[in-house]
């Protein structure tokens, strides 16, 4: 008899319904590789994934196809709260949508840390309890950054008394760690949750989502094997290093993944001209021919064209990019920049446009397809971010053969090779100080190679070929859940 095996996701954001940034990613396509494992690699065990988010207005919004399934409540201090369930419709795993006072009329996130908690305290409970309201008794509940750290909490708390989840254990992944969650002991209360209570966590941090959650999960896991090593260091810590350092086996690094089938230049219908990795001089140029053109930039094969997506923030280095770029005035190059974050940042994005209108673009808005345009006509992908726990934006831009200049950190280290560490199978380049010499060193140093076409020919077809897909990584998910059953 085919033995059954069971995860539940909780977690903020999942594409297709809601994504904002790597979250929605994760939520959207681990599940999937999870389920689309082989009998052979899941040892002949069946995987049924689940996910649950919050119902967010903006998912409403959108009026997907949803069918309601259950109403039931969650206690607190003061009686029980009432809690909406209703499912998505069209999509390719179970994902569960939970309502409540507390999500409803919030944004997904908003610049108050209270409202915030509530909303996700109520959410973390209750997609506890949605596993006893639909009977589904998961091997392992799968909860995602401070949002459901709560939940992990809550789980611990029940086990001891609850048959329903007495064999249920849990995984919570750091996604990024210095974003904690809201300080107010009140709202712990409220549900019932206790603090943190391991000494190794400093007093200041225990009422914060983020250490309830580190101290009471079975297995911690982050999103690449250098971003675990790193938040054990005071640079990366916030506080938690000490701790961290001390979980041993309890603290795993597992890099994130992309679909191939959702980024593939051969299939890409959104992109000017589709091209493989045996026909980039014939076909690739085409793409940077035509976004030269709806941007109004000279129509120039030979010269590098920069590229950089994402959230225009302090974090992503924007500001180590923008101020590099101006002092590369004797350089032949151009670039576009797209995205939105921080207004110091947009608006000198903005001015960096209008010092150097000949050769920089920036777009200031989210627009998915123009980044897919960029990816396929690009370059050189720019990503000098401070601290990254993994990114897929570099995985994106090598399959579509742009090749990413990148800060030595995180899942930036664990995805690119460097030529001064592999000099015949590099993948892009990487540096190490995060400064603004750094970066104009990194980007002087990527056009150097950019101008000996046939090695650069043969670096994005390595690049390209790279394997980036989900299979890997979820079937080391899938031993790390087995490990705790």
């Amino acid at each position: 008899m085919q033995k059954l095996f069971s995860v539940l996701f909780a977690i903020s954001e999942a594409d297709p319904l809601i994504k904002i940034g790597g979250l929605g990613d994760i939520g959207g396509t681990l599940p999937i590789a999870l389920r689309n494992l082989s009998p052979e690699e899941t040892d002949g065990a069946k995987l049924d994934v689940r996910v649950v988010i919050p119902y967010h207005e903006e998912i409403k919004r959108k009026n997907w196809p949803t069918e309601w399934i259950c109403n039931y409540t969650v206690e607190t201090r003061w009686g029980p709260r009432d809690v909406y369930l209703s499912k998505a419709l069209n999509t390719p795993y179970p994902l569960y949508l939970i309502d409540g006072d507390p999500i409803r009329n919030t944004g997904i996130y908003s610049d108050n840390p209270f409202t915030d908690l509530n909303k996700y305290a109520f959410f973390s409970v209750a997609a506890v309890e949605m596993a006893r309201a639909i009977q589904f008794q998961p091997n392992v509940i799968h909860f995602h950054d401070w949002h459901t750290a709560l939940g992990v909490k809550y789980l611990k708390q029940l086990r001891p008394i609850d048959p329903f989840f007495s064999r249920t254990k849990s995984v919570y992944t750091i996604h990024n760690l210095p974003y904690s969650g809201g300080d107010f002991p009140e709202t712990l209360r409220y549900y019932g949750i206790r603090p943190a209570y391991d000494e190794r966590i400093p007093g200041w941090l225990r009422n914060l989502p983020m250490a309830i959650g580190l101290d009471a999960a079975d297995q911690i896991s982050t999103v690449s094997k250098t971003y675990a090593k790193e938040i054990t260091t005071p640079e990366f810590g916030h506080g938690y290093e000490y701790y961290l350092s001390q979980q041993g086996g309890r603290l795993a690094g597992i890099v994130n993944g992309i679909m191939p089938d959702q980024w593939d230049p051969t299939a890409d219908t959104k992109i000017a001209q589709r091209f493989s990795a045996d026909r980039i001089e014939e076909e690739r140029g085409v793409n940077k021919t035509r976004l030269q053109e709806e941007l109004c930039l000279p129509v120039r094969a030979d010269v590098p064209l920069f590229a950089m997506v994402g959230r225009m923030s302090y974090q992503k280095g924007f500001d180590l990019v923008i101020q590099a770029l101006r002092q590369m005035s004797d350089v032949d190059f151009q670039a576009v920049i797209l995205g939105t974050g921080e207004a110091p940042i947009e608006n000198d994005s903005r001015a960096l446009a209008d010092t150097m209108s000949d050769r920089v673009r920036v777009e200031i808005r989210f627009d998915a397809l123009l980044a897919r345009r960029l990816y396929a006509a690009g370059d050189i992908f720019l990503m000098p971010s401070r601290y990254e726990p993994c990114g897929i934006a570099q995985m994106i831009s090598m399959r579509y053969g742009c090749i990413p200049v990148a800060h030595a950190t995180g899942g930036l280290v664990d995805t690119i090779r460097d030529p001064f560490d592999f000099p015949e199978t590099y993948t892009g380049f990487l540096y190490r100080n995060a400064d603004v010499g750094g970066t104009e060193w990194a980007l002087r140093r990527a056009v150097d190679y950019f101008r000996n076409k046939p090695e650069w020919i043969k670096l994005q077809r390595r690049a390209m070929n790279q394997d980036f897909s989900w299979n890997k990584q979820a079937i080391e998910y899938l031993d790390m859940y087995r490990a705790l059953n």
